[in-house]
């Protein structure tokens, strides 16, 4: 059970876009510079920066067991351990989070040992049809989701120089190409990369409601204002934040429409 624990922190803190930002110095400078991240602040206390805040939270999760962000550019991440040392991967390839692909990957190559994982996370709905066959991810996602959380399922594949290497000779003959050059590049990612990954594990994330939320909808109803919550989260964690903003009441009956492909237009 310790190696499964150390096996989805490790991927946790590896597996993120929490990376190079922009930091302009002075006003004076007529360029941008790098700042490498994490940053730490006058008083001592460290800032991460991402482009989610799931991501910051995650990160700051395996801090807080043991495993701490130290260093991350474009090519190297490093990792400090509970006994101080330091664990130190080359990036070799990232496969960004789109809105279309609902996941992120991350080939990475182990500096001590030289073992290459890709490790890459994503939502439920389209991890499971990734990672090897299970049957408790499903209802998991499930209970976390009533909880309000938003979930994303972890996954690894360890890989050969062999498979790397026939990997890099494809993706770059697909990137290269002309015509279609996006979809032949996820074809490659999906036939060599994304096959039978290891399940590690699920995260659930809360995301807090801002300050004032109950309140300012409340005004807005008095005033007659119709509101409606657009989301991109599950039914099930839609509902509970409907809820918990007091969108509507917790023995309201709420219809769901699930599985359209298409709406008629709302006038």
């Amino acid at each position: 059970m310790s190696a499964r624990v150390r096996d989805v922190v490790l991927s946790l803190a590896l597996c993120h876009n929490v990376r190079f930002w922009p930091l302009l110095l002075h006003a004076s400078y007529r360029h941008t510079h790098l700042q490498v991240t994490p940053v730490t602040n006058d008083d001592g206390s460290v800032t991460y920066q991402a482009s989610s805040p799931d991501e910051v939270a995650i990160v700051k999760w395996t801090s807080s067991v043991g495993l701490t962000l130290t260093f991350r550019d474009r090519t190297r991440i490093e990792l400090r351990t509970p006994s101080g040392s330091t664990l130190a991967y080359d990036v070799l390839e990232i496969f960004p989070f789109t809105s279309e692909s609902k996941r992120m990957g991350i080939v990475v190559r182990d500096t001590a040992s030289g073992e290459l994982s890709f490790l890459q996370k994503g939502a439920d709905v389209v991890m499971a049809r990734i990672v090897q066959r299970n049957d408790w991810l499903e209802e998991e996602t499930a209970n976390m989701a009533r909880e309000g959380l938003r979930t994303l399922v972890v996954g690894r594949r360890k890989l050969t120089e062999a498979t790397y290497e026939d990997f890099k000779t494809r993706h770059h003959a697909a990137s290269v190409r002309v015509e279609g050059r996006n979809e032949a590049m996820a074809a490659v990612v999906a036939d060599t990369l994304e096959r039978d990954l290891e399940l590690l594990g699920l995260t659930g994330v809360e995301d807090k409601l801002q300050d004032d939320v109950r309140g300012t909808l409340e005004l807005l109803r008095n005033a007659g204002i119709k509101i409606w919550m657009l989301t991109g989260d599950k039914i099930e964690t839609a509902t509970v934040i409907a809820i918990s903003t007091k969108l509507v009441a917790r023995n309201q009956y709420i219809h769901q429409i699930a599985k359209r492909e298409s709406f008629p237009p709302i006038i």
